[in-house]
C-alpha cells in the first residue's frame, strides 16, 4: 500500500474522456455493427452478440442456429442498449463500463484530463509539459467523427430505451460536464433528461 500510494502521488496522471454518448456509440459501431457472429470465433463480443440476438430476437437466433450459423446476423443498437442496461457495470467489457468504473476519477486525483474529441491538439499538450517531441501522430488520418452519427443512431431508441441509456451514462455525464461545462445537456436533444 505504501508503494501505492508513492505512485499515486509522484506520477503524472492522465485520462482520455470522451463524450459519454459517443463513446457509447463508438463501442457498438467498432464492436458489433456490420460484425456478424463468428462461428468460428469464440470471445467476448461473440459471446456478447448471441446473448443479444437469444434474448431479443429468438426466432432470427433458431433460424440462424438451424443454419448451422451461417447467416449474418449482429445486434442493432436498440437490442445494444437493452444489453447495457441489464448488465452490471462489473460484468461488461471495459469497452462498454463507463470511466468512473474504470478509471475512479473520484478516487484518484488524476494530473491531466484530454478530450478525445480534442486530438490531435491534447497530445500537443502532453508533448509540450514533457518536452517530448512532436512525433508522427500528427500525420495520423483524423478518426471518423462518431459524434455526427449520433443523431442517426440515438433518436431512434423508444423512450425507454433512452431512459436506459441515461441510466447507464448519467454519473459519466455529470463528470464530463464538469470538466467541460461548455458541452452541458448536449444529450437533452438525443436522450432526453430524465
Amino acid at each position: 500500500k505504501a508503494e501505492r500510494d508513492e505512485k499515486l502521488a509522484s506520477y503524472f496522471k492522465f485520462v482520455m474522456t470522451r463524450n459519454p454518448l459517443e463513446r457509447i456509440l463508438s463501442a457498438y459501431r467498432n464492436k458489433f455493427e456490420n460484425h456478424p457472429i463468428d462461428p468460428k470465433v469464440s470471445g467476448v463480443f461473440d459471446e456478447a452478440k448471441i446473448e443479444m440476438i437469444k434474448k431479443y430476437r429468438p426466432k432470427v437466433y433458431s433460424r440462424w442456429e438451424e443454419s448451422g450459423r451461417t447467416i449474418k446476423v449482429f445486434p442493432t443498437f436498440n437490442e445494444f442498449i437493452r444489453y447495457l442496461d441489464s448488465h452490471s457495470y462489473y460484468e461488461l467489457d471495459t469497452h462498454f463500463r463507463p470511466l468512473q468504473y474504470i478509471c475512479h476519477p473520484c478516487v484518484f486525483q488524476y494530473d491531466f484530463y484530454a478530450n478525445l474529441k480534442l486530438m490531435p491538439g491534447e497530445f500537443d499538450r502532453l508533448f509540450e509539459k514533457f518536452n517530448i517531441p512532436q512525433n508522427s501522430f500528427r500525420n495520423q488520418p483524423a478518426a471518423h467523427d462518431t459524434g455526427s452519427l449520433m443523431p442517426k443512431y440515438f433518436t431512434k431508441l423508444s423512450e425507454a430505451e433512452k431512459k436506459m441509456v441515461y441510466r447507464f451514462v448519467h454519473q459519466e455525464l455529470e463528470f464530463y460536464y464538469h470538466i467541460y461545462p461548455e458541452e452541458r445537456d448536449m444529450h437533452i436533444p438525443l436522450i432526453g433528461n430524465f
